[in-house]
């Protein structure tokens, strides 16, 4: 009979261990997606993401496709900042917003404006492209996505795309659509 109580009760340790090292692999699981998809400078990002109406998983994910959340990055073309916008974009935004004295391109550096701006543009091509793949498409490669979209071999309808012709943007849009599921499921669902 000890021999038996003996093996139930290492048999119930082997069985709680393993439920506590599972439960702890979970654990760390998630610890790691939170540490690959953060949501850094989250005050401003949700401020502005409400401000201009654009969903906080988007925002998320352009900065870390852009970035990585360095606020300090600069691309081989200019851009800059965390959401990796163009000095001549910013330009043009300043004009669209009547603020044309307001910075220097300078400012791309700062998470503050640099967010404010990059919403805002996400905000702005939305409306004008009318949906989110679009969107995120002229995000990266300007409004020639206009000129495919009048192209039926990448638009039969001329609002939603088929194909994206620059594999760079194409293999971009994959990035920031996967990265905004992963930012649902972590922190939206």
């Amino acid at each position: 009979m000890g021999k038996v109580i003996r093996n139930a009760i290492l048999g119930l340790l082997i069985v709680g261990f393993l439920v506590f090292a599972g439960a702890m692999m979970n654990k760390s699981a998630k610890l790691l997606e939170h540490w690959a998809y953060p949501t850094g400078y989250s005050e401003i990002v949700e401020e502005k993401a409400a401000e201009y109406d654009v969903p906080l998983s988007i925002v998320y994910a352009v900065i870390r496709t852009e970035s990585g959340f360095d606020p300090d990055a600069e691309s081989s073309v200019g851009a800059r900042g965390l959401m990796q916008l163009m000095p001549s974009s910013f330009e043009w935004l300043l004009q669209k917003r009547g603020e044309t004295d307001k910075y220097t391109s300078d400012a791309l550096f700062d998470p503050a404006v640099n967010i404010d701006y990059g919403a805002y543009l996400l905000r702005y091509i939305y409306d004008y492209y009318g949906n989110e793949q679009c969107a995120v498409a002229a995000y990266n490669a300007g409004f020639v996505v206009s000129d495919w979209l009048a192209d039926s071999s990448y638009s039969p309808d001329g609002v939603t795309l088929t194909e994206i012709p620059y594999p760079e943007t194409s293999q971009y849009v994959d990035k920031v659509e996967s990265a905004k599921s992963v930012y649902i499921e972590l922190y939206y669902s």
